[in-house]
Parts: structure tokens; sequence; C-alpha cells
């Protein structure tokens, strides 16, 4: 299934049925009285974060979704029929926002969670509701309110704990492979990775985390280089990056040191935030540096980054290095899980539905 993550769409809720004009007659019951019943209200439009889905594939075709409209109201004192309500189902991690003003709407964190985006039209009053001692034999009627319409952007930014950044070709997609049940492709050229990939480790007994792999930066990704800043979204609600480093790269002119700077660099130009998060190195290909220099080279590295967070050296093909790794990880996560709010994101709760003024006689 292609991945898409990023769509519009227009919703338009159902207009009131309106309200109906109506007399009793009946044999020998002279003066029956108005019976003309409301219009029913008309379908609202709801979205609902669903766990089963994980892209936003059905709206990229699909952009216009409308509700039915009220029945109108008839004799009798018979109300028209409410027209049903539609859920969109979108997968859990997506943003919608208003595309004309960009406010935010809702974030759908939570699977089941539901928001009203559209808010149908209330019914039009039959004369039934106009009786009165002073007016026996009402003529007034009111129209169906009509339902809100909006075009809305969709956004999908993947709901993870460790987020991989780095060079294409520095081993991202090996490494999640080997550490969680991730299956991406992977392959001996730059850009193996098209979208994100999403994998769970599991480091014990109810003890796991997530983690997401996105295509590798290059520099001048601000510019539009390569794939550009697209994925970079999907790290913004993880709590830890793992910069992976190739520590042996093919090319002797490659300066893993200047990599690593570039990725930073690019960071910083995308979000301030992002690039504020806790950011980890991890050398990897360790399996192609020589047992003799590994040591030092890592030490040089380091010492030319002048880096003081922490730092692994790893070989995901060989799976040397590893359970240290994500022991070190998952006590990270466990720790920023204990003293931050999930996703470290409030809720946002749907608009609130208005009352519909009295209608005067």
């Amino acid at each position: 299934m292609k991945f898409v993550d990023e769509a519009l769409i227009d919703v338009a809720a159902g207009h009131g049925g309106a309200g109906c004009v109506s007399f009793r007659r009946e044999k020998f019951i002279p003066f029956g009285g108005p019976n003309g019943g409301d219009g029913g209200r008309g379908g609202s439009v709801w979205v609902v974060a669903d766990r089963n889905i994980n892209t936003l594939i059905d709206y990229r075709f699909a952009r216009r979704h409308e509700a039915r409209n009220g029945e109108p109201g008839r004799g009798s004192d018979q109300f028209g029929a409410a027209g049903p309500d539609i859920e969109l189902r979108m997968p859990v991690g997506t943003i919608v926002s208003d595309a004309a003003s960009d406010e935010r709407l809702v974030e759908l964190l939570e699977h089941d969670q539901r928001a009203l985006l559209a808010k149908g039209g209330d019914g039009g009053f039959g004369n039934l509701h106009f009786k009165s001692s002073t007016n026996r034999a009402p003529r007034q009627k009111t129209p169906g309110w009509p339902g809100e319409a909006r075009k809305l952007k969709l956004e999908l930014r993947v709901l993870a704990d460790v987020g991989l950044l780095g060079m294409p070709n520095a081993g991202k997609s090996t490494l999640i492979a080997a550490i969680s049940n991730a299956r991406p492709k992977i392959a001996d050229y730059p850009f193996t990775t098209l979208h994100p990939h999403l994998g769970v480790v599991r480091v014990g007994p109810e003890r796991s985390f997530v983690v997401a792999d996105i295509p590798g930066l290059i520099e001048g990704a601000s510019e539009g280089a390569g794939l550009g800043h697209q994925f970079l979204r999907h790290l913004q609600r993880t709590r830890l990056l793992l910069h992976v480093v190739d520590a042996a790269p093919f090319d002797e002119g490659v300066d893993p040191v200047r990599q690593v700077r570039a990725i930073v660099a690019e960071l910083k130009k995308y979000d301030a935030d992002l690039a504020a998060k806790p950011r980890w190195l991890v050398f990897n290909k360790l399996d192609a540096v020589p047992a003799e220099e590994r040591e030092r080279r890592i030490k040089e590295y380091v010492r030319r980054l002048r880096f003081k967070g922490p730092v692994f050296a790893v070989s995901a093909l060989a799976r040397e290095g590893l359970p240290a790794l994500i022991e070190a990880v998952h006590a990270e996560v466990a720790r920023q899980r204990r003293d931050a709010p999930p996703h470290d994101l409030r809720f946002e709760p749907a608009p609130e539905i208005t009352a519909r003024p009295e209608a005067q006689p």
C-alpha cells in the first residue's frame, strides 16, 4: 500500500429539513388546529481514530464527504427524520486543521477518539411550534438551518518513541530490521527507504518501545535536495533521536563528522524544537572496521564532534552491540514516560456545539 501522509478534503454537514404548515382536517372536527411538524436535523461529519489504518491514502482521491440532509416536516404532527451522521476513520497520529485559517482542530492520539468536524444544521419549526392562545391558526414556519462546510488539511505524524535519522546508506533500515519486527526494503544503494517504517522493539515481558525509520537526509534538504524535509514531521513526536552514522564509509573521501554536522544543520533549519530533542550517536557498520582500529576511530570522531551525549558502536548486520543499545534506549524512554505526558502533547477537543436561538413568531 502506498504511504500517504498528507491530504486535503472537503466536508459538508447536512442541512436541516424545513418545517411544515399544515392543519388538522377531519370530519366533525372543526378548527382542528395546526399540526405541521418540525424538520429533521442534518447529518454531522465526525472523525474517528483507528489504529488499524496507517495511511491517508483513502482521502487522496476521495476528497468530498457530505452528510445527508434532514427530511422536511409533514402534517399530522410528523417530524422529519434526521440525516444520518458519517464517520471518517483516520490513522492514530493524524492532525486535522482548517485549510483556510490553518487552525488546528483536533489531534488524534488514541484509538477510537472521536471529534466533530462539521455540525449538521437544525431542522426548521413547523406551525405546530407557533400555536398559542392568541395565535390559534399560525401559518408561520422556518426553513432548516444550513450545515457547516469546511476545507480541511490532514497531516499524519506517526506515534513513535524513538526516531532514526542519518544520511542515506547509513544502515538505518538494517538497524530497525535487526532490533524490531519491521521489515523495510534493504539494498546497497542510497534512498532505499522512500517512506517511514515503524517497528516495535521487544525488550522483555511488558517492556517495549516503538522505533520510526525515515528516509535519509542529505545536505541541502531544506532546499529540496534528495527527499527534502518531507518526512521529518514524523520525528516530532519522538522522545529520543538515534543519529545513525556510517563508521566505515565506502568512499574514502566521505567524512562522517561532516555528515553529522550537515544533518544537525538541516534539523535546525526545519524545527528548532526537533533539533533540541535528546540525540544519541550510533556508529554503525562496525564489522567493516578492523578490530584494532575501532576504538581509536570512534574516539577520534567523537573528539572532533565535541559530542557530550551517549555514544554507541554497533554492527546491525552482524548483530554486534545491539543488546546494550536496546537496554539503554528502553531505560531512557521509560524515564521520559514517567516524567512527561504521552507524546508531550495535549489533546485539543473538538469545537463546541452551539445551540440554535429560538425562532420568534
